[in-house]
């Protein structure tokens, strides 16, 4: 039976392993120029999320961070903003051609790096880390979901 120490210790190594991807994934806005907000928000625009709402939700970022991305983005001419036809109070981001000669520049060739790192790991080691990485967030989840349920009938 695993003790709490072994759980404690493996925990910790988890943690250090996430830390270390979220450095690994920092790079990538480093390595362009750009702010994590910039970045990401510019990946989503490109893979056809085109809404700050949208792209808020998927990121995990208030509004605001990627308001100001947005307008960064902007500012720097790699993406211009339009009212919806279906209401003209939301506005879509549309990458400009500057924003798309920096995306084939930077985020494709980055893409290759993440397939690349990706192929060199077996089919069944992927198939694991997505599976794992997966159950372990539902079940982080469901805790949360709990916690916040007893919080409420207190």
């Amino acid at each position: 039976m695993e003790d709490q120490k072994q759980i404690a210790d493996s925990l910790t190594a988890f943690r250090e392993a996430d830390m270390e991807l979220d450095r690994v994934y920092s790079l990538f806005p480093k390595a362009c120029g750009l702010s994590d907000p910039e970045y990401w928000s510019l990946l989503l625009i490109y893979e056809g999320n085109v809404t700050q709402s949208a792209i808020s939700e998927q990121l995990s970022m208030s509004r605001q961070t990627v308001n100001s991305a947005f307008k960064q983005l902007v500012k720097k001419g790699y993406i211009r903003l339009e009212p919806s036809k279906d209401d003209q109070r939301t506005k879509q981001a549309f990458l400009t051609d500057a924003g798309k000669g920096f995306v084939e520049t930077y985020v494709v060739q980055i893409y290759q790096i993440e397939e690349t790192a990706w192929g060199q790991m077996d089919p069944e080691e992927r198939d694991t880390l997505n599976r794992l990485l997966r159950k372990y967030c539902r079940l982080v989840g469901e805790a949360m979901a709990g916690q916040k349920k007893q919080k409420e009938t207190e």
